[in-house]
């Protein structure tokens, strides 16, 4: 592994670490100016109802009492993280209507894998937009968002500040749907560690490589990593 993708995961782990609660240490409120989240389902607020229709009932029933792009009855871990930061839900990137990106953009959609998929949704229920795609559509949201923010008016309240981005929260969930794929094919879970999670690292250290020589993240200091949730 490459000096630079090493100080990239060095960082994820200090991130985390920080994120942990300690009996010897005074916990300070943590304050972001927005949030940018990356994955699949479980942190998905909206982008794969607007590309692909809406989430049906019953999803979004017990808390927004009708569909909200959710595919869950109410809020996900991405949304009460942003309430206890005391920032606003984060409207889904892919999504044209009503959305304020001011306090961050969720790239998120329902079935995304970290690995490429070369079918199609209707194919494996798997979506096209997988982490690399997400990560090509933050470049270009942080590239044009700051264009269009310097022409004041509107723009400024519904888009984030060039500052935001390097003092932002960047949480990712995602990796779960590359697990099931395996299992999808029949492997079993020796087969599964052996092939798929080896394939799923080597796509996420080739993403974080691409995107640092780009320096899309080397001014960035908060990763929330979440990891993947128990499958059975």
């Amino acid at each position: 592994m490459d000096p630079q993708t090493m100080h990239i995961i060095f960082r994820l782990v200090i991130s985390m670490a920080l994120l942990l609660p300690s009996p010897t240490i005074s916990i300070t409120k943590c304050e972001f100016p927005a949030i940018f989240n990356f994955g699949d389902s479980n942190s998905d607020t909206g982008g794969l109802s607007a590309a692909f229709g809406q989430a049906p009932p019953p999803n979004g029933e017990t808390y927004f009492h009708s569909p909200a792009g959710r595919y869950s009855d109410g809020r996900l871990v991405i949304d009460f993280i942003a309430e206890s930061l005391g920032l606003p839900y984060l409207s889904a990137y892919l999504d044209s209507v009503g959305s304020n990106f001011g306090h961050g953009a969720n790239f998120a959609t329902a079935g995304s894998t970290i690995r490429p998929q070369n079918t199609t949704i209707s194919q494996s229920g798997y979506s096209p937009i997988s982490l690399d795609v997400q990560f090509v559509q933050f470049s270009d949201f942080h590239r044009r968002s700051q264009i269009f923010n310097k022409k004041g008016d509107v723009f400024e309240k519904l888009l984030p500040k060039e500052g935001d981005f390097s003092a932002a929260l960047y949480t990712f969930d995602i990796g779960q749907n590359d697990l099931t794929s395996g299992f999808k094919l029949n492997m079993t879970t020796e087969q599964v560690k052996a092939y798929v999670v080896p394939d799923a690292l080597t796509q996420l250290s080739n993403i974080i490589r691409v995107r640092h020589s780009c320096k899309l993240f080397l001014w960035t200091n908060y990763f929330c990593p979440h990891n993947s949730q128990t499958i059975g």
